[in-house]
């Protein structure tokens, strides 16, 4: 997947058609939901991203990933990828190769979910509304750019009710969607000092491409 962005916020909607939904302010329930991921700490997701033309999926993927504020390490389909702030390893599991690169931050900004925690306050209109996905009671959240020039035109997130736990994220940048289902969040992972750079002295014949 080229870039998996992750954002969302909230305002108001008043009413479904089965029951009353409560006034929410938008700005304060998404720092409650930015504020409980922050405190969870080092991070493991399980999720399944896919790439939509109109309602036709082009291309998908799953994976795990793991976060610690900037850093990152990621198991997709026959890929992993570790990041640990400053240099970033690919490793092609079936070419048996690595590539070592640089990124910017805001390429790197693309592959982390939570990129939403320090973009969201400015820029988009809002609504959100009470529906349901995957049998759960959820907020569905709707952010719209404000400006054109913006590279991010239209956001849908699904924030579980319960918890404040994202479970679905759909965004739009130019004509293609992007989706994104969490399927599995736990916090508070223990993870050793070196878990996300590459482990050299467990591939002693693997073949780098270091493009530093």
């Amino acid at each position: 997947m080229k870039r998996i962005l992750f954002l969302f916020v909230f305002h108001l909607f008043t009413y479904s058609p089965f029951h009353l939904l409560m006034a929410q302010d938008a700005m304060k329930v998404l720092d409650i939901t930015a504020d409980r991921i922050q405190k969870a700490g080092n991070v493991k997701i399980e999720y399944k991203a896919s790439i939509f033309a109109g309602a036709t999926e082009k291309v998908s993927t799953s994976g795990t990933m793991w976060l610690q504020e900037s850093k990152l390490k990621l198991e997709a389909e026959g890929v992993t990828t570790w990041y640990n702030g400053k240099t970033r390893w690919c490793y092609l599991h079936e070419n048996k190769e690595v590539n070592i690169d640089e990124p910017s931050k805001k390429e790197m900004a693309a592959m982390n979910p939570y990129t939403f925690m320090g973009i969201y306050k400015k820029g988009f209109k809002m609504t959100v509304k009470e529906t349901v996905l995957r049998g759960e009671a959820v907020y569905e959240v709707y952010l719209q750019a404000k400006y054109a020039k913006m590279d991010v035109k239209e956001v849908y997130v699904d924030i579980r009710k319960s918890d404040y736990q994202p479970l679905c994220i759909r965004v739009r940048e130019d004509n293609d969607w992007q989706r994104v289902s969490i399927l599995k969040f736990e916090g508070n992972v223990k993870l050793s000092d070196d878990f996300f750079s590459f482990p050299e002295k467990d591939y002693p014949d693997v073949l780098k491409n270091d493009m530093r």
